[in-house]
């Protein structure tokens, strides 16, 4: 059945639907950018075996929204879980390798990547060469890249040879519309996400140069047309070295590729680093130490690399005392609750401050959702940045399954951790993600370690995963004595963590020096 109005059509999926399903469909073309819907179903199937369907971008047909639908029983009414966009796949395509930092030779065409055609500093903002036969793992070899290892080239410049943007760039670009007001000396292509295969194993990188042998193929790049260039049996992709060896090329490989969002993009050791615009920050190794003391005179006999210490009560000079010796210092603040005792405390009106935290006297939970309550983190962050700390610990940041007093959902926490991540990172600091378990799937592509309480304890171990596979170092802490204490219990424990890549650290839960157990004592 086929029913048309408002320039769309709407194709009714294969099976009866009811007036909200009708309802539905026909009303998202108010929501969204489309010219024409048509059914498809979905990898996962929800209620009432409604699995989804598949809108057309209006302006360009081989841009697609997949929708994922569900059911409300109290409202009674479908509504859409979720939307992704996908792009056109590029199949059977040329592969060749290029790097950062690589000489101009006979081999490369005289092409030098010691600057990008969006980068004059490339190497340096990169932090070195990326030499492919120097590695560490997935990491170039003798120092800690600043951006992004996973990257590859593709022949089309938004820019033209005066770094401004092309006449007719908004008009081939998919994504383009989200930028008809930005910088037109910015790159709207620089830092975009790609996926590529080859049988079967899958990288995902970031488009950081443009190349192989051409700047201007946009029919290849965002059409379906075969790369323009005739030299290296059409190669149409360069890929970095840290991408040849995830896929396993040897040369001149065939690969599939297509444009992801970012938030499409799993973890994995292309999140380590990811390459943006604006400041850098430290980027810890998953092979990081940690010692953490939020209160009592403050121990300097610790051999780690990272210190996680309150933001209020040290000082700036603490904190350079502790860089000078070579540690990486961590500044701990909450962030879902207000704390009777801390200076900033008159600042949250009652009307955001919800139920006590439960064995905390003088806490209360926040309402993330206020405005006011992120300008009050705002300054925070802004004093982290003046007193030097390398990093952020925002605590309490799962509100949505305490009691908190507040409505809080899924979203509104995803949303109030994202803007803390990406707040940290526009003041160069790098941002550990406390608990919030049931979000490190989707948190991981922002956060830059993980630091887990009682994680065996609780058996709740598992979820470390998504930041385990992304490189970023993760620390469990925990409380319980006689964990440590019984040798048995400690081997057991350690070499559990060690087989999860856990750093595993014995303190109490004052947090004030007097107990601190690794499983190396």
């Amino acid at each position: 059945m086929d029913m048309s109005g408002r320039g769309f059509t709407c194709n009714f999926l294969p099976f009866l639907i009811n007036f909200f399903m009708f309802s539905l469909l026909c009303n998202l073309a108010l929501i969204l950018p489309t010219s024409a819907y048509s059914e498809d179903y979905l990898h996962e199937p929800v209620l009432f075996g409604i699995t989804g369907l598949v809108v057309e971008d209006g302006s360009n047909s081989s841009v697609k929204y997949r929708a994922r639908l569900g059911y409300d029983f109290k409202k009674e009414r479908y509504f859409v879980k979720d939307m992704k966009r996908e792009y056109p796949v590029h199949e059977n395509i040329t592969a060749t390798v290029f790097w950062v930092g690589e000489e101009a030779g006979p081999e490369n065409g005289n092409i030098s990547n010691i600057s990008s055609a969006w980068d004059e500093n490339w190497t340096e903002s990169f932090g070195g060469v990326d030499h492919p036969d120097s590695r560490n793992g997935y990491l170039p070899d003798g120092f800690i890249p600043r951006e992004n290892p996973f990257y590859v080239a593709l022949p089309y410049n938004d820019l033209d040879e005066n770094g401004v943007r092309k006449q007719d760039a908004l008009a081939h670009v998919y994504w383009a519309k989200q930028y008809v007001q930005a910088d037109p000396e910015r790159s709207i292509l620089k830092n975009r996400w790609i996926r590529i295969s080859r049988n079967g194993q899958v990288a995902y990188a970031q488009w950081e140069d443009v190349g192989p042998f051409g700047e201007d193929d946009w029919p290849y790049v965002f059409g379906k047309a075969l790369p323009s260039n005739k030299i290296n049996s059409l190669a149409g992709i360069d890929v970095s070295p840290a991408v040849r060896d995830y896929l396993g090329l040897t040369g001149m490989d065939k690969v599939k590729w297509q444009f992801v969002d970012f938030d499409d993009v799993p973890s994995g050791p292309w999140l380590f680093v990811t390459s943006s615009y604006g400041k850098k920050w430290f980027h810890p190794l998953s092979s990081s130490t940690f010692y953490w003391q939020l209160q009592g005179s403050l121990r300097r006999d610790i051999h780690t690399d990272i210190y996680d210490i309150d933001l209020f009560d040290a000082s700036a000079k603490t904190i350079s005392q502790l860089k000078a010796n070579g540690k990486k210092v961590v500044c701990y603040f909450s962030a879902g609750s207000s704390e009777s005792w801390r200076s900033d405390f008159s600042k949250f009106p009652s009307s955001v401050q919800g139920k006590p935290l439960d064995g905390w006297q003088g806490e209360r939970w926040l309402d993330i959702r206020s405005d006011k309550v992120r300008q009050i983190m705002l300054s925070r962050l802004d004093l982290a940045e003046a007193k030097g700390c390398d990093g952020v610990e925002p605590d309490n940041v799962d509100g949505f399954t305490n009691d908190t007093g507040f409505p809080l959902t899924y979203e509104d926490q995803l949303s109030y951790n994202r803007f803390l991540a990406s707040q940290a990172h526009k003041r160069g600091l790098f941002v550990v993600l406390k608990n919030d378990f049931e979000q490190t799937r989707d948190l991981v592509r922002y956060f830059d370690a993980l630091l887990m309480e009682s994680c065996f304890e609780n058996q709740e171990c598992h979820y470390a995963g998504p930041f385990v596979d992304s490189l970023k170092p993760v620390f469990d802490v925990e409380y319980d004595a006689s964990l440590f204490n019984d040798k048995g219990l400690r081997a057991k424990a350690c070499s559990a963590a060690k087989a999860l890549g856990i750093h595993l650290y014995f303190m109490n839960e004052a947090l004030d020096g007097s107990f601190f157990g690794t499983c190396k004592k």
